[in-house]
């Protein structure tokens, strides 16, 4: 005699269904737990390999890190970013590269051989892409044949702004502080309006969030120091006297604001600690203000005519130009 098969009745079914959304609550946030710490990881093991080229582009350029043309006669102060991703020469007098450009900068460690691939600089906890090294027509170039990062999704960190009228700052490894943050996570940009954004040092966790970078769910940023050495930190107060032995430290300098709008006049009193200002014609004051960027507002900055100069498209080290309207400093680098 044949027997009717016996399905799962509905309360069953139910039944099975609350035991798989109860399994579901403690594996899922795990899993996400998990997920976030290897981005970290990656992303940690990322500013240490753009660590040991920065500190390989010092050596072999009198100590200091990179930086394309300095226009200290006509832009004392100030950043510019992502000009001239095609131009062969950042040093040129004509090239499309603008004076104080942070991120051409950084590509020095690509065009120079420093780096070799361009993902190590995505974040794993953005949305960022790889810059696939093409010309505008989309063919296959060398990092030697471009002058920047092509969009500002080819570049998830910032770095420490070597543009600067400040007394006695210099972007130099023999000079900054061990605590002197070199490079972090990408700056979330600053409201100068708004405390939100602009959190006191001694403020509560949840308010210090707002100000983090937006990677990593704002929970904190891995930041790079001159040692090499990179730590999560969860607060943007994250430079000098803070550093990366960072549970022995109080609160240091804020490594995603400038410590005054005006750097050539800091007051000998201002605090390591101050809120500080983020904005493009801002510089770092002291010689231990970390002032990282570009933010993640920053697009290309706009084309402007350069000042005429007879100024070489190789400059080996720091001058000073003979035209009071031409760029006044040149770059520490030997173009390779």
């Amino acid at each position: 005699m044949k027997h009717a098969r016996r399905g799962f009745t509905l309360v069953e079914f139910m039944v099975l269904f609350g035991i798989f959304v109860i399994l579901l609550s403690i594996f899922f946030p795990y899993l996400l737990k998990v997920r976030e710490a290897d981005r970290r990881i990656i992303c940690a093991n990322n500013l240490r390999q753009i660590g040991g080229a920065l500190s390989n582009y010092a050596n072999d350029n009198v100590r200091n890190f990179p930086r394309v043309v300095y226009d200290e006669a006509n832009s004392p102060t100030g950043y510019s970013s992502f000009t001239g991703p095609d131009d062969e020469n950042p040093f040129a007098p004509d090239s499309r590269v603008q004076p104080n450009d942070v991120t051409a900068s950084l590509w020095l460690l690509l065009r120079q051989g420093y780096l070799k691939n361009a993902e190590v600089f995505i974040c794993p906890g953005s949305t960022d892409s790889r810059d696939l090294m093409t010309d505008p027509a989309g063919r296959i170039v060398k990092p030697s044949q471009r002058g920047n990062f092509r969009r500002p999704s080819n570049l998830s960190y910032s770095y420490a702004s070597p543009f600067s009228n400040g007394l006695n700052f210099k972007l130099n490894s023999d000079w900054v502080k061990q605590e002197f943050a070199l490079m972090a996570d990408k700056n979330p940009g600053v409201d100068e309006t708004s405390d939100v954004t602009r959190p006191a040092a001694d403020s509560d966790p949840i308010a210090l969030a707002q100000a983090n970078s937006h990677h990593h769910g704002r929970a904190g940023q891995n930041v790079l120091y001159p040692n090499n050495e990179v730590g999560f930190v969860r607060t943007p107060y994250a430079g000098t006297y803070y550093g990366p032995r960072r549970e022995k430290r109080p609160p240091g300098d804020n490594i995603y604001t400038a410590r005054t709008m005006h750097p050539a006049t800091q007051p000998v009193d201002l605090p390591v600690t101050a809120n500080g200002f983020c904005g493009r014609n801002l510089s770092p004051a002291t010689p231990d203000d970390s002032y990282l960027v570009p933010t993640a507002q920053d697009g290309p900055s706009p084309i402007v005519n350069k000042p005429p100069t007879t100024a070489p498209t190789t400059a080996p080290a720091p001058a000073t130009t003979t035209s009071a309207t031409a760029p006044s400093t040149l770059p520490a680098t030997t173009q390779r």
